[in-house]
This record gives structure tokens, C-alpha cells and sequence, in this order.
């Protein structure tokens, strides 16, 4: 299985995640970002698929969780989301 940033996958992509990347777009907050990204449901092992990826691949994300929670996602969130792609 590939492991690949969620602003990578193609739209109607089923992946699980792998795991919350650290970013230096957040600088000392990422850790913050981490934590806010897992306290809503985006943990190891969770189900993910991508339902949009904005104009031009660019953004916002429209992502559902494997629990049916759906969220949007801005790039610099989406991108520390690493995900192994089902096959």
C-alpha cells in the first residue's frame, strides 16, 4: 500500500489514515493542529474518503470519516494527513 498526503488522492479516493503528519506551515502550533485534527475523529486506522478537492485540486477538502462525519479541510490541514490507499 502507498502512503500519500490526502491533497494527493483523487477525488472519490478511499484511504485510511496512516497518520497526522507534522507541518512547518503551522510553525509552534502544529502540535495544536495535531490535537484538533484527532480530537475530531482523524486518528491511525480511521477510514477517509475524499468526496471533493475545491477548484483546481486547490482546495477545500470535503472529506467523511468511516464513522459518517463530514468535514471540510483546508490544503495546509489536509496535507499532514497521510493515507494508505485501499486497492
Amino acid at each position: 500500500m502507498n502512503i500519500i498526503s490526502l491533497i494527493r488522492l483523487p477525488k472519490g479516493t478511499q484511504a485510511q489514515i496512516a497518520q497526522i503528519a507534522p507541518s512547518e506551515a503551522f510553525g509552534e502550533i502544529d502540535h495544536l493542529v495535531t490535537q484538533r485534527l484527532t480530537d475530531l475523529g482523524f486518528s491511525e486506522g480511521m477510514h477517509i474518503t475524499l468526496l471533493s478537492n475545491g477548484l483546481l485540486g486547490r482546495g477545500p477538502y470535503a472529506v467523511r470519516l468511516g464513522n459518517l462525519s463530514q468535514f471540510a479541510l483546508r490544503r495546509p490541514e489536509a496535507a499532514k494527513i497521510m493515507c494508505r490507499v485501499e486497492e
